[in-house]
């Protein structure tokens, strides 16, 4: 069975919209591969956008705090 046109186009509207947040999250928090993250989570977003997080969430605990 295959899917119909706009089930396609939800498909890629979404992916697009996950690209687009993982690409401005990492932009924002000073990623020098933003574009990579980004082109990564549309086109497999099932295994980048997780790995990215965990990585972020890894070297955010990593950081020295400043001071308060």
């Amino acid at each position: 069975m295959g899917a119909d046109p706009i089930t396609f186009l939800l498909a890629v509207a979404l992916a697009a919209a996950v690209s687009m947040g993982v690409f401005a999250h990492a932009s924002r928090h000073g990623s020098r591969h933003a574009t990579a993250w980004g082109v990564a989570a549309f086109l497999a977003a099932g295994v980048a956008v997780p790995v990215y997080f965990i990585r972020y969430w890894l070297r955010s605990r990593r950081r020295p705090e400043g001071p308060a």
